[in-house]
C-alpha cells in the first residue's frame, strides 16, 4: 500500500522574525513577516507587509544620510525589530501555537541566520550605493 505523506508549511516564531530583523536589516523583517503570511495564506497580510515594507525600506534609506553622526547605530534595528516581532507574535501564530499545531512546522535556525546574512549583504550594498549617489550629486557630505 502505498504511504500518504502530509507536508506541514514552516513558519518563522515570532523571535526568529525579531532576531533575523535584527540580524538582516530591513529588507530581512519584510522578508520573514511576508513569508509567514504568505505561508498562513493571509493575502492581505502579503500585500499590506510588501507595500508597508518597500515604503519603510526607502524612507530608512532617505533618513540615513540625514542622522547624526553621533547617533547610536543600534537604535533603528532595535525598534523595528522589536516591531516585527510584535507584528508576528499578534498577528501570525506564536510558538506554542506552532509546537502544538498539526498543520504547521518550525523554520530551522540555521535558515533564518542564512537568508538574514544574506539580506545585509544586499540592504548594505543599496545603503552604500544611495550614499555614494547622493553625495556624487551633492546632497550629502562624506
Amino acid at each position: 500500500m502505498d504511504n500518504i505523506v502530509i507536508k506541514q508549511p514552516r513558519l518563522y516564531t515570532p523571535l526568529q522574525v525579531g532576531c533575523g530583523s535584527f540580524l538582516g536589516g530591513p529588507i530581512a523583517m519584510v522578508y520573514f513577516l511576508w513569508q509567514n503570511f504568505k505561508t498562513l495564506d493571509n493575502q492581505n497580510g502579503t500585500q499590506y507587509t510588501f507595500a508597508g515594507g518597500i515604503l519603510f525600506n526607502i524612507g530608512l534609506l532617505l533618513l540615513l544620510p540625514y542622522l547624526p553622526d553621533n547617533f547610536p547605530s543600534v537604535v533603528l534595528p532595535f525598534i523595528y525589530s522589536l516591531t516585527a516581532l510584535s507584528i508576528a507574535a499578534t498577528w501570525q501564530l506564536r510558538r506554542d501555537a506552532i509546537k502544538h499545531s498539526v498543520h504547521y512546522r518550525f523554520q530551522p535556525n540555521w535558515r533564518v541566520v542564512l537568508i538574514s546574512v544574506t539580506l545585509l549583504i544586499i540592504w548594505l550594498a543599496t545603503a552604500y550605493g544611495l550614499s555614494m549617489w547622493l553625495s556624487y550629486l551633492g546632497i550629502i557630505k562624506h
